[in-house]
């Protein structure tokens, strides 16, 4: 039981510093890298990981990762809302239909 309650003190006093915001261009632009937005602005082609890897000359684990990071960098979930928080904050171009 001793165990258990210097675990449950020490978790009580951890505090965590809030996460920047994540919706400012500059913010945003300074994290993500020239490579990230080009297998980005592919996915916004419709291209899988494969694909762009193929274009890209990378391997499809290293284009989903890419994607990852940069899902992380917009504080999004998907491929799609990362596409969508780029375009918004002018990052990468709305492709032509």
């Amino acid at each position: 039981m001793a165990n258990q309650t210097d675990y449950a003190r020490r978790a009580e006093t951890r505090s965590f510093r809030p996460r920047p915001e994540r919706d400012d261009f500059a913010y945003a632009s300074r994290l993500i890298t020239e490579r990230q937005l080009e297998c980005l602005s592919w996915v916004q082609e419709g291209k899988s990981a494969t694909d762009i890897g193929s274009i890209l000359g990378l391997s499809g684990r290293t284009v989903e990762k890419h994607i990852i990071k940069v899902c992380g960098h917009l504080g999004v979930k998907t491929r799609v809302q990362a596409v969508v928080r780029a375009r918004e904050l002018g990052l990468i171009a709305a492709s032509a239909p």
